[in-house]
């Protein structure tokens, strides 16, 4: 339903009308419907690449209209006058408390009110145009402090120097409008581009989105220090591609194969290992290198070189990440059985080794400014930013799947690995030909996220879903609960045989 009606909206601000949306409270449906339709819009405006951009500054410019006229019914119900000075203080020293701790009353009282919020949206020859108002005046001295977090924000050069400033968000501290302004500028939008004012009965913000971005560019020493890690890993040994080379021969044995993978003790190991996890599992425990290619084949053996000597690189430089790889091999193996479940078996083996292998970049990233990347997932998780990707441009100006892609690129990767690891947060930016296996790893990884609490089903792309026929939240948790328990029943089946 929801696809239908942002479909249908979107067609015509496509047609160049005006849309509009009112609503009392930015709840997880109108959050989900507004993310929808953006979506629509900027994919057939080409700036798709925008939609998660964009949808974070929407939501905070919500969040913080809803907030004023929150603000307002809080005051009337507490009989204070809000632009008394004295009597605006007093109300405000729990006015924070309240609406965090009532968030439901909150919603059922505005619905009750005259208040409202409307978004409207019109694409006009300079770009989209959207206005977010709210029908209450904003206060002279909101205005001002609004206005000078506006422009202390321009003086921040990327969202580093804001994690040195800003040591509390429990609720806002201006940390909303200097995420927006950083986001405009280096997404290209532009930070002037945002307006707020009012006429003395209601608020409106705008915003422009041009259509051609200006150029951004965001250059700093923690990024150089990652792409000088990226430019010092080694690439894979010559064996490896030797042994690829040995696996591609119609003509090979087994034996000459394994001969070849027993002279290197650690990758023989290594093979073992990955033979009996869960991703491979059989009925019986894999003791050989020559067993080991009887049972998964040639075609998941050269998979498993490529993720073996991927973690034998990583581990030796960056050896404490265990939780990455273990989060890594719990996606590959919901990959492994959406892509079996699906019929997707001519890709069964390419799905599990882009899950193993979709956060090689995390690594690099966490490795680089532990402390830095800990509050850059604590501000997406509190802020409900739907993924850390952009956050984490923002902070370094590059994110851990752009991180991963340069890895990729740098040990001559398929290029499905390639796509699968720059786009698995992003898998409409994938090109088509790949979407079956991003959208695979996307909705494993998705689901292994839920999992964390850090999405729900609202969050997950409209187009992954329609690929697998989950146009409920009842079948989507249904197969959700199915992967669970085939992981839990496989890990307890490998644990009665070590």
């Amino acid at each position: 339903m929801i696809a239908a009606k942002t479909s249908q909206l979107a067609q015509q601000v496509e047609t160049g009308q005006t849309i509009g949306l009112t609503f009392h409270y930015h709840n997880k449906s109108n959050i989900q419907f507004i993310g929808s339709l953006i979506r629509k819009i900027l994919s057939k405006n080409n700036i798709i690449f925008l939609q998660d951009t964009l949808f974070t500054i929407l939501r905070e410019i919500i969040v913080n209209a809803v907030k004023a006229n929150s603000k307002r019914f809080y005051f009337e119900n507490k009989k204070l006058d809000i632009r008394n000075p004295d009597e605006y203080l007093e109300g405000m020293v729990d006015f924070k408390n309240f609406i965090v701790k009532n968030q439901e009353l909150v919603e059922q009282e505005l619905k009750k009110s005259s208040y409202r919020v409307g978004l409207y949206l019109k694409k006009t020859d300079d770009g989209l145009k959207i206005y977010v108002r709210n029908n209450a005046p904003i206060l002279e001295d909101e205005l001002k402090r609004i206005q000078e977090r506006i422009e202390k924000a321009k003086t921040y050069n990327d969202f580093s120097e804001v994690y040195g400033d800003v040591t509390d968000d429990s609720e806002g501290e201006g940390l909303g409008l200097l995420l927006t302004i950083l986001f405009l500028r280096n997404s290209g939008i532009g930070e002037n581009s945002l307006e707020i004012k009012s006429d003395g009965k209601m608020t409106q913000s705008s915003l422009v989105v041009p259509y051609q971005l200006k150029p951004a560019s965001i250059v700093n020493e923690i990024q150089a220090q990652i792409i000088d890690e990226v430019k010092e890993l080694p690439s894979f040994p010559e064996q490896i591609y030797e042994l690829q080379r040995l696996c591609n021969n119609p003509d090979v044995t087994i034996k000459a194969v394994a001969d070849q993978i027993i002279l290197d003790p650690a990758l023989s190991a290594s093979i073992l290992k990955l033979s009996n996890s869960a991703g491979f599992i059989t009925r019986k425990r894999i003791e050989s290198i020559e067993d080991a290619i009887k049972i998964i084949g040639f075609k998941n053996l050269k998979a498993i070189l490529i993720a073996s000597s991927a973690r034998t690189i990583m581990d030796r430089k960056y050896s404490m990440y265990k939780q990455i790889w273990n989060h890594c091999n719990r996606v590959a193996y919901y990959a492994r059985h959406i892509a079996t479940k699906f019929g997707y078996s001519k890709i069964v083996e390419n799905v599990y080794l882009s899950g193993l292998l979709h956060d090689l970049g995390k690594i690099v990233l966490l490795s680089t400014s532990s402390s830095l990347s800990n509050w850059i997932s604590e501000v997406t998780m509190n802020r409900e930013i739907r993924t850390s990707t952009i956050i984490e441009e923002l902070s370094i100006g590059i994110s851990h799947s752009t991180i991963g892609e340069l890895i990729a690129c740098k040990w001559n990767l398929p290029e499905y690995l390639v796509q699968t690891i720059a786009n698995h947060h992003s898998p409409l930016n994938a090109e088509q030909k790949y979407h079956p296996i991003v959208y695979i790893v996307y909705l494993a990884n998705e689901f292994c996220n839920i999992e964390q609490k850090k999405y729900d089903y609202g969050y997950v792309e409209d187009e992954v879903l329609g690929l697998f026929s989950l146009d409920s939240e009842e079948k989507f948790s249904e197969l959700h609960e199915e992967l669970i328990q085939s992981y839990s029943e496989q890990a307890n089946y490998l644990a009665a045989q070590k």
